[in-house]
């Protein structure tokens, strides 16, 4: 469901029935960081930002935290507005990321 290079994922938590987050990934990415990354929007700042504990569970094998739906360009836009906005505290971790860039990671 890629639209230029870019999904889209509707992220509610497992359990739940409403949305947590939209993300965005880009899996045709030259850099594998950049294919691994997930973008989230933040509602009231209108941007994507890397949210590095979304992507841990985006490629986590178990346990997740999030159900990822991934939904074309048009219903993103519908989740968009459902899309609640984000915590200071979040919006904090998401700023300053705990996970690290691996030397793997880095190919170019």
């Amino acid at each position: 469901m890629a639209e230029d290079g870019w999904e889209f994922w509707r992220l509610t938590r497992v359990g739940g029935t409403s949305v947590d987050w939209l993300a965005a990934t880009r899996p045709e990415a030259r850099a594998l960081v950049d294919q691994r990354k997930v973008w989230s929007l933040i509602p009231n700042r209108s941007i994507f930002l890397a949210n590095w504990f979304v992507t841990e569970d985006h490629h986590r094998a178990t346990d997740f935290v999030w159900t990822h739906e991934n939904i074309d360009i048009v219903e993103a836009r519908q989740v968009a507005v459902e899309v609640p906005d984000v915590s200071a505290d979040d919006l904090k971790r998401m700023m300053s990321p705990t996970a690290e860039v691996t030397l793997e990671q880095i190919d170019r």
